[in-house]
């Protein structure tokens, strides 16, 4: 839904021009608030420019109670614009072309700036394109300014394009060419109109030109040149008529009006040849440096043409506040103004904007905010109903959950004591198991022995001197099993009952023993006897007792006698 009022913002270089517009009952633009505000045109204060600026718009706010989201016109010294042709392609190739022309002729990386285009005219055959680009950060800081002064800027245009739109609302009825020139005070739009075609071309010749011409001629600032300028052109100076200054200033006004007017004749003739326009008819001039007061009457004979004052108030109502704020007496610096408002009356047209990404999106998002929340609340009125009758569900149960756990009280009570009379069952089974296992293993070492023993009489002549146990840590070795009465327990111990829950731990027994070689004691002993040691292993290998015989080692450095070590690593399965 189109909007009925609009805040329309004129950034220039000298001033700052603020106008609250609505619309008739009538269907007409009307003008119903206007506030300017003057700004330095000194080029050195440049830098303090942005500043100014928000200090300006500042003052509008407080002493005018003028404030709220804007549209602002960026002016020429800013905004680049330029006008290019390529061939007509289909709609959805078309950003991709018109892409590649803007790196071609926007000087800066187009990562550096705000960019846009607006197709002019499409015959078929080819596009007549005007791009426009604005320095990221220049952007950036102006709408920052204006923001804390009150106006966050929700549209912006360059000033040309503005320029544009006020001619065809003010004139709507005038489709000759003509040539539009708003002078300000560092550069001049020239807008040429056919029809539906324009284009616009920005000079770095303006009202400044002037001042600077004198202040240089003379040798004093820039201030007090702007302000001889103003004093002799208004008639509102004591300075006799053969005065130097005045003299002075009559020499920079020529020289100005001269270049401006060659600057027209050139720009005319390159837009008759490179867009096959028409000559123009006449000139409208606007801008607050179009006040001089001979520039028209030199215009009109120099090139030529019927030259006229723009007026931007012509179709628009003033009301009585902005009349009373002056709105009458600045109407050549209004121009951009009415264009920025014109969209309030006039039909829907794209436009190139300059708003910097981050600002685009925030508006975007604020826009759809209504369709959100108002999505959100018939969501939320869609799941009321079932979320209030699951709520009487849910109300119901919990009772009866109430109700049933009230009930099986006793029930937890029984279930409590059943769970502890089984845990003291399972406690009691690995008891039994443990001591099972105690029963079951008490007469392992005498059968070990016993089964030694019985191996070393088989060979004869031999003897064991020592016999050691070796722990072997938990985790190494053998897998964990059950736990038995761990080797080296005597038969006492084994009626001890171990924790079940503990893993049984491999063990191993270093054994030392001698053979005696009967038939040669006085001498090394023979084969025979190694023979004989090695087969008394292997016995031991067969012992269920016995997994590994490992680490074997043979002494017959004494004569007669052959020593020997060995480990046997008992077997987890039948421990001791």
């Amino acid at each position: 839904m189109r909007s009925s009022r609009l805040l329309a913002v004129d950034i220039g270089a000298g001033h700052v021009a603020c106008g609250l517009f609505g619309v008739s009952p009538a269907g007409r633009l009307v003008l119903q608030q206007f506030a300017m505000e003057p700004l330095s045109a000194d080029p050195s204060h440049e830098s303090r420019w942005a500043v100014e600026v928000a200090q300006a718009l500042g003052a509008v706010a407080t002493r005018h109670k003028l404030s709220g989201r804007c549209a602002i016109a960026v002016p020429g010294q800013l905004a680049l614009t330029k006008f290019i042709k390529t061939s007509s392609v289909a709609k959805e190739k078309r950003r991709k072309i018109i892409a590649f022309e803007a790196a071609e002729n926007i000087p800066y990386p187009l990562e550096e700036v705000v960019w846009d285009h607006l197709v002019v005219s499409d015959d078929g055959f080819d596009i007549e394109v005007m791009l426009t680009a604005v320095k990221f950060e220049a952007m950036q800081s102006l709408c920052a300014a204006a923001d804390a002064a009150g106006f966050p800027v929700e549209r912006a245009i360059p000033a040309g394009l503005a320029l544009c739109r006020a001619f065809r609302h003010t004139y709507p009825d005038v489709h000759d060419s003509v040539i539009v020139v708003n002078v300000g005070a560092r550069t001049t739009n020239l807008l040429f109109v056919e029809s539906d075609r324009f284009y616009v071309r920005t000079l770095a010749l303006a009202g400044n030109a002037v001042t600077q011409a004198i202040a240089e001629e003379l040798r004093i600032d820039f201030s007090q040149a702007e302000t001889l300028k103003i004093q002799v052109l208004s008639g509102q100076t004591d300075l006799p008529p053969n005065s130097p200054s005045r003299a002075a200033v009559q020499r920079a006004v020529t020289a100005f009006e001269a270049r401006l007017q060659l600057e027209i004749t050139r720009s005319a003739l390159n837009q008759r040849r490179q867009a096959g326009v028409g000559a123009p008819v006449a000139v409208y001039l606007t801008g607050g440096g179009s006040l001089l007061p001979d520039l028209p009457a030199t215009l009109a004979e120099k090139l030529k043409l019927r030259v006229e004052r723009f007026e931007p108030l012509r179709s628009i109502d003033v009301a009585a506040d902005a009349r009373a704020a002056g709105a009458e007496a600045a109407s050549p610096v209004l121009a951009d103004l009415v264009g920025l408002a014109s969209r309030l009356v006039g039909p829907e047209v794209p436009e190139a904007s300059l708003l910097p990404p981050a600002i685009t999106e925030a508006i975007a998002l604020r826009k759809r905010q209504p369709y959100i929340v108002a999505a959100a609340a018939l969501a939320v009125a869609a799941l009321l109903p079932p979320i209030l009758y699951y709520h009487r569900v849910a109300t119901a149960t919990l009772a009866r959950i109430v109700e049933v756990d009230s009930q099986l009280m006793p029930l937890r009570a029984i279930q409590s004591r059943n769970e502890n009379n089984l845990q003291q069952i399972e406690d009691a089974r690995k008891q039994i198991a443990a001591l099972r296992g105690a029963y079951e293993t008490k007469a392992n070492w005498i059968n070990f022995f016993t089964e030694l023993q019985a191996r070393l009489v088989e060979v004869e002549n031999v003897w064991l001197e020592k016999i050691q146990v070796v722990r072997t840590p938990l985790g190494e070795g053998a897998s964990e099993v059950a736990a038995t009465p761990e080797a080296g327990q005597g038969a006492g111990d084994a009626t001890q009952p171990p924790d079940a829950a503990l893993p049984r731990r491999p063990f191993r027994l270093t054994v030392s023993g001698r053979l005696l070689d009967v038939e040669n004691p006085q001498s090394k002993v023979s084969p025979q006897s190694f023979e004989r040691v090695k087969q008394l292993l292997q016995k031991f290998k067969q012992s269920q007792f016995v997994s590994v015989v490992e680490n074997e080692r043979f002494d017959n450095t004494q004569n007669g006698l052959l020593r020997f070590d060995f480990t046997l690593l008992i077997n987890p399965k039948k421990s001791l």
